[in-house]
């Protein structure tokens, strides 16, 4: 619960005028004291970056039984903490139904969700009290004067359903500062919170896999504030929520369910003047304190604060414009490429030249030195006549020779690339083919670089070598030699990769043989049949044991089989979905593979999903559905420059809402859908740079907001059929192929006939969310819409849907609707479709 819900009391009305500093108080006056009030902010408040320290009380209740209770001490920067003592702590213990008591146990917005109580902090957002395009919903009355004190009264209008809470304001007389808040949510507030506060994707899932819910009736907030040092700081935030919990299949009927929640600020450091130690330890908003506090027979005690234990065919493109002239790219990431970052990303005339058809790589892995060693034959066609020709192999590597008709070639490195010179001309139309004998110790990643890929030397739990590369973002050059470019796959692929014996390796297609070899080793023969992008070679070795189920491979540490099962048991049913969503499963003759991994990653046809959780749940298997969606978006079809690369990741968050749909029906893919925007930074367009392989950041972005465009799209749409037939229709028409961005905006526009290249560029070329703004009216009985859009693109003209109205056509300029019989109050844009920003102006 993020938003801010406190007491209501009763009012009273006093007649007498008393002049303050700041404004005469007259019946009537609240909101003008509201204003005045918010405009003193700056001014009475400190609103920069300052840490503080606090206790920290949870006590959560079914009926007569304690289900969770703890103490600690907190640490706090801004939004985030770290619990830097424990206390007490109490949770149920040996319940035969862990699953469910887990579920109404744990909170995972607390003590943030405190934090975010701060009404002064956060008096701007969506629905604040404070928010000057709220103030239409509510009535502002001066309830109590005193001679240090002031108490604002704040009730909704006429059972509004914009107005969520009701409230009183106690503010200092002396200069107008707030010192006391308490808010209590209304009804329309309750309603709010029980369609979208619950705690997100995890908690509708979770109802539907335990059939039990969780219905909350009260909720209130009272938080206060104090004065230090000539300024105000939070000083304590106290809520209280009430709900029932009602569960057919455990014989539970409206079960009250109470949770009491403290936080007491103990002091502030306003100047930032010591460093908050171990602060890559703070903790986001919403992770759960409960699994950060350890037992401790003494408790903790806060300062002044008494702890208490209670409580298909594609029509002509003519109606599309093309959009790669107007791509103005926007980034906060100075541009300092260098030459090495153009050999690396640049489809250059030394790599154009020629068409890689196949690759037979033959390499063995030594779990002892860590290092590589073998050969790559590289077939190819010769596109353009050439002498000179580029392959990609990192510095660390070494070559050993290069062969060609059984001769050595020459050959020269600079940064990552090698510049082979042939001894004559190469003819166009001919396919040749090379050999490249290596050897090295590859470069492990760094985590403290995003992207930044390697081979990942490990252990399992039984103390055995366990092994996996990894290398999307990096490249494939960093382990093997190859024309490392995503531009261009090999038509089909060999991998034979030996181990030492005892040891299982998997890599992609289909195992061909296992072939045992002199001194303890076995080599692995696997056959790839399809079109390979060079990150999704890989290999993973380590003591596994191998199952099929309904036609699918699965490779898992021994020890995990049984969660295994358990994890994987709804991997078929997550296939049908996606090939009635998307089409059917790209790679047939390969098979479809599973594999238990150091790192999750989507290796074609060898879906590696990371390690198999000891308490595993399908239902929450969501690195499964994302790394089995890339089968489809990013392995059957790829992009042609890493810039590009939301073309695989935001198809693939956004189909695991398609499956969460599938599951539990369309309003749990909304849902879904919009738990990803909380993960939304903003801070870089989606699009990196082109020509440069520019990955090497915070990508996140790329999923979520991207995954939010699709179905920002679809909405957009408006036509749920023809979205239907568009997701597979982009799997035929591209299938095995690479594609870039304009490429399949374009495809896009001619499929649907209308032109979205507006609605792309806004998403992906810039940072900002469209905002639509509107400001209402009421006249009679009618009501007077004026609205825009604030974008980037200068001709973004996103269609948005008023609910229970239809859709308004919005450009960058304001336009007037007029809606007959209607109020403010009625007056709703929908954002939960569309992944937009609403403003409500004056």
């Amino acid at each position: 619960m993020r938003y801010l819900f406190l007491l209501l009391f009763p009012v009273t009305v006093f007649a007498q005028v008393v002049t303050l500093r700041e404004v005469a108080v007259r019946p009537g006056q609240g909101l003008e004291i509201v204003k005045k009030m918010i405009a003193a902010i700056p001014r009475n408040y400190d609103t920069g970056a300052y840490q503080m320290t606090a206790f920290y009380q949870e006590n959560i209740r079914l009926a007569e039984d304690t289900l969770n209770y703890n103490e600690s001490e907190l640490a706090i920067k801004g939004d985030q903490w770290k619990v830097t003592e424990s206390g007490r702590k109490k949770s149920f213990s040996n319940n035969p139904d862990f699953a469910f008591y887990n579920w109404i146990s744990h909170i995972s917005n607390a003590p943030g969700g405190a934090l975010h109580e701060d009404i002064i902090k956060y008096a701007n957002t969506k629905y604040s009290i404070l928010n000057p395009g709220y103030f239409r919903y509510y009535n502002y009355y001066v309830d109590t004067l005193m001679e240090d004190q002031l108490v604002i009264a704040v009730m909704p209008k006429d059972r509004n359903k914009k107005a969520f809470v009701s409230a009183r304001l106690f503010l200092d007389t002396a200069d107008l500062a707030l010192v006391k808040c308490e808010m209590q949510a209304s009804p329309a507030g309750i309603r709010h919170v029980n369609r979208h506060g619950r705690g997100g994707i995890r908690y509708s899932m979770m109802a539907a896999y335990l059939k039990a819910s969780m219905e909350f009736e009260q909720i209130k907030v009272v938080m206060t504030y104090q004065k230090r040092g000539g300024k105000y700081y939070l000083q304590d935030v106290r809520r209280h929520w009430e709900t029932v919990v009602n569960s057919k299949k455990r014989h539970i009927k409206d079960a009250p369910w109470r949770a009491d929640f403290l936080l007491s600020v103990k002091s502030v450091d306003a100047g930032m003047g010591s460093a908050l130690a171990d602060s890559s330890q703070l903790k986001p908003l919403n992770s759960s304190i409960n699994r950060e506090v350890s037992y401790s027979d003494t408790g903790v005690s806060s300062t002044n604060t008494k702890a208490s234990s209670s409580n298909t065919k594609i029509p002509p493109p003519d109606t599309c414009r093309s959009s790669l002239s107007q791509h103005s790219i926007v980034s906060s990431r100075p541009q300092n490429f260098t030459h090495a970052d153009t050999l690396r990303g640049m489809l250059s005339p030394l790599r154009s030249c020629y068409d890689v058809t196949f690759y037979h790589l033959d390499a063995e892995v030594d779990l002892n030195q860590h290092s590589i060693s073998g050969n790559t034959l590289m077939r190819y066609k010769i596109i353009s006549s050439f002498n000179r020709m580029q392959v990609d192999l990192y510095a660390n590597m070494r070559i050993q020779k290069i062969l060609f008709k059984g001769q050595s070639l020459q050959y020269a490195r600079e940064a990552n690339a090698v510049f082979i010179q042939f001894p004559g001309l190469q003819p166009a139309g001919e396919e040749q083919e090379i050999t490249i004998y290596y050897e090295g110790v590859p470069q492990v990643p760094d985590k403290s670089i995003p992207m930044n890929g390697g081979v990942l030397w490990d252990q399992d739990d039984l103390g055995n070598p366990w092994a996996q590369v990894v290398c999307q973002g990096s490249g494939a050059s960093l382990w093997w030699p190859c024309k490392d470019h995503l531009s261009d796959e090999p038509d089909s692929m060999r991998i034979w990769i030996t181990v030492p014996e005892g040891f299982s390796e998997i890599s992609n297609g289909s195992l061909l043989r296992q072939v045992p070899l002199p001194d303890h080793k076995t080599r692995y023969e696997w056959a790839v049949s399809y079109p390979i992008n060079n990150y999704n070679v890989t290999f993973s070795i380590g003591k596994y044991t191998h199952y099929t189920d309904q036609g699918v491979n699965y490779y898992v540490m021994p020890y995990h089989q049984e969660q295994a099962k358990v994890y994987f048991r709804e991997v078929p049913a997550m296939l049908a979905c996606y090939e009635k969503h998307f089409g059917p499963y790209p790679f047939p003759k390969d098979g479809f593979t599973l594999v238990e991994s150091l790192y999750p990653m989507e290796h074609q046809s060898g879906v590696c999903i990371g390690k198999i959780p000891a308490d595993p749940h399908p239902e929450f298997a969501f690195m499964v559905w994302h790394e089995a969606a890339h089968e489809w978006w990013g392995n059957n079809i790829s992009c042609k420059d890493i810039a590009d690369m939301w073309i695989h990741e935001a198809f693939a968050t956004y189909a695991e809402s398609v499956y969460a749909g599938c599951r539990d029906g369309a309003v749990m893919m909304r849902e879904f859908l919009n738990d990803q925007r909380a993960q939304v930074k903003n801070k870089r367009p989606v699009t990196g740079f082109y020509n440069v392989n520019d990955i090497f950041y915070d990508i996140n972005d790329m999923y979520t907001k991207g995954s939010l465009m699709l179905y920002t799209l679809q909405n957009v749409i408006n036509d749920s059929a023809r979205w239907q037939r568009l997701l597979p229709a982009i799997q035929e028409h591209f299938r095995y192929q690479t594609l870039s961005a304009a490429e399949l905006e374009q495809f896009i526009c001619a499929f649907t006939g209308k032109d979205y290249h507006y609605l792309f560029d806004q998403y992906l070329h810039y940072t900002r969310i469209p905002r639509l703004e509107y400001s209402l009216a009421e006249k009679g009985a009618n009501l007077m819409v004026k609205y825009r859009w604030v974008a980037d693109v200068a001709d973004f003209r996103m269609p948005a849907r008023v609910k229970g109205q239809g859709f308004i056509y919005p450009t960058l300029e304001w336009k007037t609707l007029t809606l007959h019989n209607q109020t403010a109050g009625d007056f709703e844009i929908d954002d939960e479709n569309f992944y937009i920003e609403v403003e409500e102006v004056e």
